[in-house]
């Protein structure tokens, strides 16, 4: 992918991206509910500040460039969707993964 290459060569550092995929996948993947809060998400715990990243570098790579970044994610965000639940109480002006949280409180 040349074009997070030069992202994180301009915008970003070099690395950020993958950083940001492998703190996401760890805070949604099985085996890491308690990292994800029951209400709003907070960024040392539950990797909150790593979606918020990425989707900056969505936001900021060339439309061809997206969809190959997006693949990644989103496999990761539908097993963040799967596991979490909507919450009716958060902010519509909330990003959408902090518009969610735990099904099970307590789990």
């Amino acid at each position: 992918m040349a074009a997070v290459v030069a992202l994180e060569h301009t915008r970003m550092r070099p690395g950020e991206v993958a950083a940001a995929l492998l703190a996401w996948m760890q805070a949604v993947l099985p085996g890491t509910a308690d990292r994800i809060a029951p209400t709003r998400m907070c960024p040392e715990c539950c990797g909150d500040e790593p979606r918020r990243r990425l989707e900056q570098a969505l936001a900021a790579l060339p439309h061809w460039a997206r969809p190959h970044l997006y693949t990644v994610i989103f496999s990761i965000d539908g097993r963040f969707i799967a596991r979490t639940s909507p919450n009716p109480r958060a902010s519509p002006e909330w990003p959408w993964w902090q518009q969610r949280r735990r099904m099970f409180p307590g789990s």
